[in-house]
């Protein structure tokens, strides 16, 4: 048994709540993790699709609505979508202030699809993050797609490209390059 006097205990007790009043519990100082709402638009299939995104933490349901979103307009083969994805929309947004639709302009690519486009469309690479699920084309209706670009390249997250004629940002979660 602990032999503690009387005037030693609430002393100590002092200290311990004066401690818990100037220091709160950590739990308290720990932020919530910040949770995003990302609205798109498929500008070929024209459908719409909301959902709420926390980075880091990409839900089983939100993997299931992404997937199938942003499939292969032309075959409708899908493939996993990289969350890393959703994460630079959401540092996107958050760098901006940004609340506006994103509009698809491609998502994934069937290796068919990818292939189709190398014989008819300049830029198209051989082995395109679209075919590995980890690339979007988009544009965002209150964004100016040089800003999107000057955002998406400031945050040196991954591959952009910028198509000012087709009027759209690559996105990708490859090493950080620009073109």
């Amino acid at each position: 048994m602990v032999n503690i006097s009387r005037r030693r205990f609430l002393a100590v007790s002092a200290q311990a709540a004066a401690g818990i009043l100037i220091c709160p519990p950590m739990e308290c100082w720990a932020r919530a993790p910040r949770k995003f709402r990302l609205s798109f638009f498929h500008t070929h299939t024209e459908e719409c699709l909301k959902i709420v995104h926390t980075p880091g933490r990409c839900s089983r349901s939100v993997e299931k609505k992404i997937r199938g979103f942003l499939r292969d307009f032309r075959t409708g083969d899908t493939h996993p979508i990289d969350p890393g994805l959703l994460d630079m929309l959401c540092k996107i947004q958050a760098a901006t202030g940004s609340r506006g639709t994103i509009e698809i302009v491609s998502g994934y690519r069937s290796p068919q699809t990818n292939h189709r486009l190398r014989q008819s469309t300049r830029g198209v690479a051989k082995k395109s993050f679209h075919m590995k699920g980890r690339a979007i084309d988009i544009r965002i209706a209150d964004l100016s797609t040089r800003r999107l670009r000057d955002t998406a390249t400031s945050l040196r997250s991954g591959g952009v490209g910028y198509y000012a004629k087709s009027d759209f940002v690559h996105l990708d979660t490859g090493v950080f390059r620009t073109w």
